[in-house]
């Protein structure tokens, strides 16, 4: 696991991505312009234009929400870990609880800022939970591992 830096959570996402060159200044201006134009988040359009990359993307997110990111697609998934979290929420809010430590469960989450999730998963898991950043596609294929690759609809 990275350590994450430091607490980075009042400062702009795009700020955090300038600060760190990994998006020309006009592109990433560009970038957010369009993110208000369509009211999305500007880190979804900064990978729809191919101007960064997720992992790229979720390292700076981690940085900004003061957690570590993992390279999930480099860790085995604790069976143990992964029954403290229901494959319904897992699915829901794109999280894998992958492994137990003494103190918390350690959950990957692809949106650290999804609070409802976050609130969701700690009140399913016992004891305490502990959050960590991995890709999107990561959390796919550890979700595909844990439980199979389709899921009910609704999920």
């Amino acid at each position: 696991m990275a350590p994450a830096a430091s607490h980075d959570g009042d400062r702009p996402l795009g700020e955090l991505i300038a600060r760190a060159g990994l998006v020309a200044p006009n592109d990433l201006y560009a970038a957010l312009a369009a993110s208000r134009a369509s009211r999305r988040r500007l880190g979804d359009v900064l990978l729809e234009q191919g101007l960064i990359g997720e992992r790229e993307l979720a390292q700076v997110v981690a940085e900004q929400e003061g957690l570590d990111f993992v390279d999930l697609g480099k860790l085995d998934l604790d069976p143990h870990a992964v029954e403290l979290l229901s494959e319904r929420t897992s699915r829901r809010h794109h999280a894998i609880a992958f492994r137990s430590e003494v103190a918390a469960t350690i959950v990957a989450v692809s949106d650290p800022a999804d609070d409802e999730g976050l609130d969701a998963i700690v009140a399913e898991v016992p004891g305490g939970v502990r959050f960590v950043v991995a890709t999107a596609t990561e959390v796919d294929s550890a979700l595909a591992e844990a439980f199979g690759d389709s899921s009910p609809e609704g999920w």
